[in-house]
């Protein structure tokens, strides 16, 4: 297999398999490989929003309920005093009609007081409810006439008020055999030639057509105002969420954002809110002075430490060759054994921080600016993979490594930064090469399909365990693995890129064991390509 070089078997029946490849964050030789689990990180995927917390619209909504609640209360106990006065006096006005009349018929007959009850006088208290009715006709004297001689007394009050003729008659409530009962008492005075005295007349009747009343008058009331508290809830409800609406749009639109979009929010916003938004605004500003000083720092340390790693590396293997050259033949002792070895753990040493000079390089380029500021270029995906997996031959056959490409027999028109999928490609294959053992077999893949193109890089190498796979993208994370060149940023890098182009890098398993990485881009459109710069993922950072 290791003559094969490069495969450009653009054929049909050249399908997509399953599963990818390598990681920087692995390791050795069984860093990434797994066998069931599949690991997918899509790049620029949207925040969740949590749940569980309270809402300004239900906490609004709640406290106007609770309000009219409490008001509705307040008016029901009102109303419902009302209806008992009102109930009372229409009630009272029959009473005391029933007992007037009875006090017409109270007559001096032979020096006695003689009572002619009229049956109108009951009559008019009849009702549907069936209240029961009591009299009771009395002296001053305390001499009882007829009826009930034991009908509750007036209270003292209402009597002596009765009594010094401020009231002609009063109304009071009391209990009778263990029944409400409604009592009106009529004074009256009467004289003959030969006989003089005050007299009473106590009509009562139980309160059970009043009580029917008033409920009735009350649950109408309650039927009104819980139409009244579902209606105005639902205002209220529909009224604040109109009042909410540009907050509703504000959030849209700093979702539609990508997570490196830090411009100043210019949505127009309610007087109660702007606070907010000039509060987010500045500290938008000084997250992005903070991450731009940040992200040339580290741009600016690897280009400065790059050359005096090469000096470094240069001098050792200098004095390594030096070391070989001065000792004569046969005497190279333990000593000199020790110091060569010494040297060259120094050029891997030195290596392996190139390696990551340029790599905090590259992820500074990849994570620099907006999805929106990246410029772009309209190419042919195919014509791109052919040449970097090319540029790999070399190092494929040093390491016995049978490096292929499968080309698309289809045109793969994108849009993208150029040097950035280079990179991304790049460090799939590097990732692959460098955890594949001699004699694997590692395969470039593109399809182009109606969804978008996707770029595979698949290995036969021993895989990643599943319980490492959604490690593989974070920044420095080798999986536990110590001995290899990597430094834990190859992947991630990748997932940046991706994720400035508005697609996804995903990790499976490959068909036959070991890794397949699966990059998925937009197709770019068929007319002609724009003069200007063509943003990724959408207008996302738009107010």
């Amino acid at each position: 297999m290791s003559d094969r070089m490069v495969r450009d078997a653009a054929s049909p029946n050249a399908g997509p398999s399953g599963g990818e490849g390598h990681s920087e964050a692995g390791g050795g030789s069984g860093a990434f490989r797994g066998t069931a689990a599949q690991s997918s990180v899509a790049g620029g995927s949207a925040t969740q929003q949590p749940s569980g917390r309270s809402s300004i619209r239900r906490r609004l909504l709640l406290l106007c309920l609770v309000a009219l609640a409490f008001l509705s209360g307040l008016m029901l106990l009102e109303m419902r005093e009302s209806a008992r006065v009102g109930a009372n006096n229409a009630y009272d006005r029959v009473l005391l009609g029933s007992a007037l009349a009875i006090s017409d018929r109270v007559l001096v007959v032979d020096g006695a007081l003689e009572v002619d009850i009229p049956f109108v006088a009951f009559e008019m208290l009849t009702s549907t409810a069936e209240d029961r009715v009591f009299y009771e006709i009395y002296t001053q004297d305390g001499a009882f006439l007829t009826g009930y001689d034991d009908l509750p007394d007036p209270p003292r009050r209402l009597l002596q008020s009765l009594l010094r003729q401020d009231q002609e008659n009063i109304f009071y409530d009391a209990v009778y055999k263990g029944e409400k009962i409604r009592v009106a008492l009529v004074s009256r005075f009467i004289a003959a030639p030969d006989f003089s005295t005050r007299y009473f007349v106590k009509v009562s009747e139980t309160t059970l057509a009043r009580e029917q009343l008033i409920a009735s008058m009350v649950q109408e009331a309650v039927l009104r105002q819980m139409t009244l508290v579902l209606v105005a809830g639902a205002l209220f409800w529909f009224g604040i969420g109109w009042g909410l609406k540009p907050l509703s749009r504000l959030k849209e639109a700093l979702q539609r954002r990508s997570p490196d979009d830090l411009r100043p929010i210019e949505h127009k916003v309610p007087g109660e809110v702007q606070h907010l938004v000039d509060g987010i605004n500045d500290l938008m500003a000084r997250l992005e002075s903070s991450i731009t000083a940040m992200r040339s720092f580290t741009s600016n340390a690897a280009h400065q430490l790059r050359t005096p790693l090469s000096v470094i590396r240069t001098q050792t293997e200098l004095a390594l060759q030096s070391s070989q050259q001065d000792t004569p033949e046969g005497r190279q002792g333990a000593g000199q054994s020790d110091l060569d070895k010494r040297l060259r753990y120094l050029v891997q040493a030195t290596d392996q921080s190139t390696r990551l000079v340029n790599q905090l390089l590259s992820l500074a380029t990849a994570t620099n600016g907006r999805s929106g500021d990246l410029e772009r270029e309209r190419l042919d995906l195919r014509d791109l993979a052919s040449e970097v997996t090319g540029a790999f031959v070399p190092r494929a056959l040093e390491r016995s490594i049978d490096l292929g490409l499968e080309n698309c027999d289809q045109p793969c028109p994108v849009q993208v930064n150029s040097p950035l999928i280079v990179e991304a490609l790049g460090n799939l294959l590097d990732n692959a090469l460098n955890y594949c053992p001699a004699g694997s077999r590692v395969t470039v893949r593109l399809h182009s399909g109606e969804n978008g193109i996707t770029l595979e890089v698949e290995d036969n190498g021993p895989g990643l365990a599943p319980e490492l796979r959604g490690k593989v993208f974070e920044r420095f994370e080798r999986t536990g693995q110590t001995d290899s060149v990597g430094c834990g940023l190859g992947l991630p890098i990748v997932q940046e890129i991706m994720s400035r182009h508005g697609g996804q890098v995903t990790l499976h398993e490959a068909p036959g064991g070991g890794c397949l990485f699966r990059l998925t881009l937009d197709r770019a459109a068929d007319d002609a390509i724009p003069e200007e710069t063509v943003s990724g993922g959408g207008e996302a950072g738009q107010d």
